[in-house]
This record gives C-alpha cells, structure tokens and sequence, in this order.
C-alpha cells in the first residue's frame, strides 16, 4: 500500500500527495467561477432595464412639455416637487398630467391616446394605479373630484350638502357608495331640507351655548 505524505506543491499549499487535495485549508481558499457567466449577464441586463426606465421617463417628459400650457407646467412641476425622486416613473408622470387635466375640465385627446400606444410597458392601469397614489399624497376627495368635474347640477349646492354629510356623520363607505349617499339627498328635496334643518337646530344650539357661556363668565359673584 503506498505511503501518502503531506507535500507543498508550486503554488506553496500543501497537498496529500496520493489524491492532490489541498489540505492547508487555513490558507487555502476556493472561489467557484462557474455562475460568472450568469452574473455577467443578469448585471448586463440591469443596467439595460435601468437604461430603459430613464429613457421612457425623458421620452414622457418631452412629450408632455411639447403639450402642456405654460400654466399647466407650473402645476406640473409644483406637484413633482411633493413626490419622492425615487418613485417618480413615466407613469407617474402622465398620472399628473391627466390629474391636472381633470382640475381644468379637460379629457385627454386622440394625440394623447396614441402616444400612450407607443410607450411599451406603460398602459392606463399604471396610470390609474399612480392616480390613486396622486390622490393620497395631495389628500383630495375623489368625491369632490366627481362634483367638479362630473357632476351636471348645482356644484356648489352639492359641495355643501357633502359637507353637511360629513359633519353630521351621515357618509361611509368607499367612494362609489358616498356618491350613491350624495346623489339621493341632491335627488331629494325632503331629504336635503330635513339636512339643512338639523344643521340650523345645530347651529343654534350653539350659538345658545355661547350665550350661556359668555353670561356665566360676565356673572358675578360678589
């Protein structure tokens, strides 16, 4: 049977010199290159994603300073400053776009449409999803939104009423179901009088506990 010996090869490790292995494990150590290849690769194709991502957000910007009034660039840019750098993507950015045409009673153009056709990647889910992110960072009402916008009566009648609504704690739900709520008082003439009567009984109860207030602290007790 041979005889196997511990021997330093050329490199300065020692080895077992039946079999070659190393075993100076303390001052060997052993670097798998066979993923490096794929790294390579998954590295190389980041960087096209991230390539990809800045020139859509160049193409999007472009293209809405082409389209936007001078007026409307002003919101534009007083909006983005409200959002986090990071999380600004072409989608945000036509987010409030339509966002600010909405504030303006304006619908997007057939123009409009068809860029969006050209963008790969980017469709009206995005945009609506970013909307709804929109909507929160800048704390409006969608419902309010609806009046503004949608809403074909008295919008300032209505505006008081949702008001009233509120206060009295006569809403809930989620937007769709608000409406509904809104629409049936707008829709009901006892129902928005009856509101506007128990605003005024509420309104002199507390201009009653004003006056007793203001009489106690004039009272005096000498």
């Amino acid at each position: 049977m041979q005889e196997c010996y511990k021997v330093r090869n050329s490199e300065g490790f020692l080895v077992d010199s039946c079999t070659g292995e190393v075993v100076d494990f303390d001052n060997y150590t052993y670097q798998d290159y066979s993923n490096l290849e794929y790294y390579e690769r998954a590295s190389s194709q980041k960087r096209e994603t991230e390539k990809e991502i800045k020139d859509m957000k160049k193409i999007v910007l472009n293209y809405l300073q082409s389209v936007m009034t001078e007026k409307e660039k002003e919101m534009f840019y007083k909006i983005l400053q409200k959002i986090d750098e990071k999380k600004l993507d072409a989608a945000y950015y036509l987010a409030i776009y339509e966002y600010i045409l909405s504030k303006e009673n304006k619908t997007v153009d057939r123009n409009y449409l068809k860029f969006l056709k050209t963008i790969k990647g980017l469709g009206k889910y995005s945009i609506r999803q970013k909307k709804k992110l929109l909507r929160k960072i800048l704390k409006e009402d969608p419902v309010v939104d609806f009046i503004n916008n949608e809403y074909h009566g008295n919008k300032d009648e209505a505006l008081r009423i949702y008001e009233l609504l509120k206060k009295h704690g006569i809403l809930y739900g989620k937007v769709e179901t608000r409406k509904k709520i809104l629409l049936k008082y707008l829709s009901d003439q006892k129902l928005k009088e009856r509101l506007f009567e128990e605003e005024r009984m509420k309104e002199i109860e507390r201009t009653l506990l004003l006056l007793n207030i203001r009489d106690f602290e004039s009272f005096s007790f000498i």
